[in-house]
């Protein structure tokens, strides 16, 4: 009986092991090389707080950022004197990539959209490129500038029928001037040189309050 018990124990043990390294997922632009971070985001000590990193690198920015039922939740900034239009939250991992592959899960819940999304290494970080959802539609854009100087142009759009109390997977794949994008099983691209820039930044955000998301990994590509 004993040696079953501790059998069993271990067969746990390896799949809790399992779960904590997840395997590179199945990708088409980008080979993933060393896993730059990955975290279930199930725990408080996920997000770092006032610019510090958390337990496992992630950074939560604007917004709140907290756990609930297992998962990572997020409330976007209110209005205020500094952003009278209040902002999303942001969650970031500080990075030093060129190409690369974000994998995780997310659920709209009330929030009107989420997004993935990379800055690029300027000191301070400039928006690079952005994956967004809504329950409708899905659509890659190129980004540059900070704050009140931010210009975006979308690349390429697909109507989608995501539903937001269902969780979801997200496969972003980033090779030279090239994002590949898989949500469940709806796939688009988006093309532009804006995308060579080194990447300094890789994260999530979302707009409203609701949006959750687990399980999100960086991979750095195989040379």
């Amino acid at each position: 009986m004993k040696r079953v018990v501790l059998f069993l124990c271990l067969i746990s043990f390896a799949a809790v092991a399992y779960a904590d390294k997840p395997a590179p997922p199945e990708t088409q632009l980008v080979k993933p090389g060393e896993r730059i971070t990955f975290d279930k985001l199930d725990q408080e000590e996920a997000f770092g707080r006032k610019g510090k990193p958390g337990a496992n690198g992630w950074r939560a920015g604007i917004g709140e950022w907290s756990v609930v039922d297992g998962a990572g939740y997020a409330k976007e900034e209110g209005p205020s004197e500094k952003r009278p239009r209040g902002h999303e939250a942001v969650c970031e991992h500080i990075v030093d990539l060129g190409d690369l592959v974000l994998t995780g899960e997310f659920k709209l819940g009330p929030a009107p959209q989420v997004g993935f999304v990379c800055r690029d290494t300027h000191q301070p970080n400039h928006h690079l490129g952005r994956v967004l959802i809504t329950p409708s539609a899905i659509w890659i854009q190129k980004m540059s500038g900070i704050a009140k100087e931010t210009r975006k142009e979308e690349l390429k759009r697909i109507k989608v029928d995501i539903d937001p109390n269902t969780w979801h997977k997200v496969t972003v794949e980033v090779k030279g001037d090239r994002w590949l994008v898989r949500v469940d099983d709806h796939v688009l691209e988006g093309s532009h040189e804006r995308f060579l820039d080194r990447k300094g930044r890789v994260g999530f955000v979302a707009r409203g309050e609701g949006a959750q998301f687990r399980n999100v990994a960086i991979w750095k590509a195989a040379e």
